[in-house]
């Protein structure tokens, strides 16, 4: 196992440890769940106290990056996206310009993504597409919220990429823009123009048309994009999620 540098006192010192302590991990190949030596030992090594590599630990704890089981040791934490959405949606609530950004992100990434998508579309993939349009219909004409299928219709079309950090972040994305929404009152004026909308998606992706995908991808976004310029603007206008 890796031993860690002493470090010097500087002004910031506990910034200083939770940097040794991110290298440590790295460096020593320690995966999700494994154990680190205790807060004496890693003071020891560090040359600090303990209430540095406590306070050092906690920062770290907040980022995801290493989990204190009270009676047991300080682990390594299991990858996750959460603390990202934690922190963008305060950040959007006040700047719609950067909600914006978001949006074009997540739609880039959306519209980039739909010949790989086509690609590797199955039939118990697309069954379950349709199961999900059945839900989002009832939901829509019912006039109820669509965030449960609308997510779900998402999630189901990346299913088959195998790539769990590009799934995790459309997940992010989709989660980050409808807390910020909520938060300045995006409401959605017209659901079955919003599910008309993943219907045209889903018939261009079961088709295996990638140029219609891309293009019923990319507007369905536009409603969304047309309502927070016009929210800038004091207006109002439908928003199709």
């Amino acid at each position: 196992m890796s031993t860690l540098k002493r470090l010097e006192r500087a002004p910031l010192l506990h910034h200083s440890v939770q940097e040794a302590l991110k290298e440590y991990v790295v460096r020593s190949g320690f995966k999700p769940g494994d154990a680190l030596p205790s807060e004496s030992e890693l003071g020891r090594q560090l040359g600090v106290s303990r209430t540095s590599v406590r306070e050092a630990v906690k920062a770290l704890e907040t980022l995801g990056i290493l989990e204190s089981r009270r009676g047991s040791g300080i682990y390594v934490g299991a990858f996750s996206f959460d603390t990202l959405l934690e922190t963008l949606p305060y950040g959007l609530m006040i700047d719609s310009e950067a909600m914006e950004e978001l949006l074009d992100v997540r739609c880039t990434l959306e519209v980039a993504l739909a010949e790989r998508i086509i690609e590797r579309r199955t039939d118990d993939q697309l069954t379950d597409l349709r199961a999900n349009l059945d839900r989002f219909a009832a939901a829509a004409e019912a006039g109820g919220p669509l965030d449960g299928p609308d997510r779900e219709f998402h999630r189901l079309l990346a299913r088959n990429l195998d790539n769990r950090v590009l799934i995790g972040l459309i997940d992010v994305f989709w989660r980050t823009y409808h807390r910020a929404a909520q938060s300045i009152d995006l409401v959605n004026v017209d659901p079955v123009a919003t599910y008309r909308d993943h219907v045209a998606i889903f018939e261009a992706i079961a088709s295996g048309d990638v140029a219609a995908a891309k293009v019923t991808i990319d507007r369905h976004f536009d409603g969304i994009r047309t309502l927070l310029a016009q929210q800038g603007g004091g207006g109002q206008a439908p928003v199709h999620e």
